[in-house]
């Protein structure tokens, strides 16, 4: 019984870190479509000679697109990690979904050792 137990925690955690690697990905994947998305839309623009107007609202609705869906994924996650802390009872984190959490740290103490 306790080794059945002991498989399942074992399934949910790998299923979890899984799922968690996945959500890196994504917000790696939409950093880079908030990157290309401009300059895609702006050949565009170059080539057929159109209503920049046009252009900059579509940007614009693209951009409030790509931030709705990496604040679901980032929601997504949280509802993931709290889950299982309540199933296992365990304070296991993850480890951030943004690589750059540790250079933003390093930054913040600089700028307080400066002051």
């Amino acid at each position: 019984m306790e080794q059945k137990q002991d498989n399942r925690y074992r399934d949910l955690s790998s299923y979890a870190h899984e799922l968690h690697e996945k959500n890196k990905k994504r917000v790696k994947v939409s950093g880079i479509v908030l990157i290309l998305l401009p300059v895609v839309l702006g050949l565009i623009r170059w080539m057929t000679d159109s209503d920049k107007n046009v252009f900059l609202f579509i940007w614009v609705l693209c951009m409030f697109a790509v931030a709705a869906y990496l604040v679901s994924v980032e929601y997504l996650d949280h509802v993931l990690q709290r889950k299982l802390k309540g199933l296992t009872g365990s304070e296991e984190e993850f480890d951030s979904l943004l690589d750059g959490e540790e250079l933003v740290s390093r930054i913040a103490r600089r700028k307080e050792g400066d002051e």
